[in-house]
């Protein structure tokens, strides 16, 4: 386990009562690509990988059985490395409707000062964004027979911040009482004391089962203190929100690439006219109407990925963190965006069908004609 890590400078004391000194802790980065439309897992299994399954391990809570994976993920450990001086502990988790997790592990025992810290870097480098990229560049190598229409990746970041234990032992309720402001200052990456407004924006959202654990949900990080087995639970339904966020704004920038597209069309205006003009009608029809399909299966399968029943203590947590990154303000505007798209389909298809009238139409008058001039050819022998 790496040891403590103290700044340059002074830390500066949140309270008149000293921070706790972190007896065992963890710093997770998580880097998720959006990488294909989806990942065949069984094939994946199937050419020999190291890749394993990667069911939820929840706690015995009320009700486990109330969330779990529809297709779980496959998950394999890499060798522990080292980067920006630090001992890293790689993890790859491969998702079936097109995403990848990069989880980067450092271990941690110090003073919450150093703690805070070390987030900081992590946040703050670029070599370690770097490093997870070079990690998804060997995964497309190794993966890429299992890969469905594989495009450009486009990346989110999350960070963890875990305590197992501190020292003197504490409970959630003493945290919560004596160590708000910390606690905010370390999730907001801030190394003074931040307004009490906002400390109470970055408090808002967490969750408690025992007295022993807490789970503080912001928008870029969590603090999750709990045992390994319940730390593990949290994480892995943080991650998989955050894979939905990725998710999310792929569809959101698919649509509007198209949009863009379909306003250069210009249909609005345009009047196909002749054989020419219904061909390039019905290939745009054909187009919208393929991609309206196309996000509606990509966004049912990655909505369908956690299945949740009832009200169980994790699938209030999940529900909280996915208000926290703000999964319905997403698919809201994505749901908006297909709605104008499917609009434009009608218009398109409407114009589909005119064009193929006309079309059939111009045919009518032209065998008309011809049936003509071979009648008065025929009178006229």
């Amino acid at each position: 386990m790496k040891s403590e890590i103290l700044p340059n400078q002074t830390s500066v004391a949140f309270n008149e009562m000293p921070a706790p000194k972190i007896e065992v802790g963890s710093l997770h980065a998580y880097f998720i690509y959006d990488i294909a439309d989806t990942i065949d897992l069984l094939k994946l299994k199937g050419l020999g990988g190291k890749f394993r399954q990667a069911q939820l391990q929840l706690r015995a809570v009320s009700s486990p059985s109330h969330i779990q994976f529809a297709v779980p993920p496959l998950s394999a450990e890499l060798p522990a490395t080292e980067i920006i001086g630090l001992q890293v502990q790689p993890r790859i988790k491969l998702y079936d409707y097109g995403t990848v997790s990069i989880r980067l592990s450092f271990g941690y025992n110090g003073s919450w000062s150093g703690f805070a810290h070390l987030a900081r870097q992590l946040k703050q480098s670029e070599e370690l964004q770097a490093f997870s990229y070079q990690l998804l560049k060997q995964t497309l190598v190794q993966t890429k027979e299992a890969l469905n229409k594989e495009h450009d990746p486009l990346v989110e970041d999350y960070f963890v911040l875990e305590v197992e234990s501190f020292q003197p032992v504490l409970t959630a309720n003493t945290l919560m009482a004596n160590y708000k402001d910390d606690l905010a200052s370390l999730l907001l990456s801030e190394t003074g004391t931040v307004t009490p407004l906002e400390a109470q924006d970055a408090l808002k959202v967490m969750f408690s089962f025992l007295p022993t654990d807490l789970a503080i949900v912001h928008w870029d990080a969590a603090f999750v203190f709990d045992n390994r087995e319940g730390a593990e639970a949290v994480e892995s339904i943080l991650e998989f929100a955050n894979t939905q966020l990725i998710e999310l704004r792929t569809y959101d920038a698919r649509l509007d690439a198209e949009l863009d597209r379909i306003y250069r069309w210009n249909i609005a205006r345009e009047k196909p006219h002749g054989l020419l003009g219904y061909r390039a009608s019905e290939d745009r029809t054909d187009q919208l109407r393929n991609l309206l399909i196309d996000i509606r299966e990509l966004s049912d399968r990655s909505n369908n990925a956690l299945k949740i029943i009832g009200d169980a203590f994790y699938a209030r947590l999940y529900r909280g963190i996915a208000l926290r990154l703000g999964l319905n303000d997403w698919q809201q505007q994505i749901e908006s965006k297909l709605d104008s798209i499917g609009e434009i389909y009608r218009f398109a298809t409407d114009q589909t069908q005119h064009a193929r009238s006309q079309f059939l139409e111009i045919i009518i008058i032209v065998l008309i004609v011809v049936e003509i001039i071979i009648g008065i050819v025929h009178i006229g022998r």
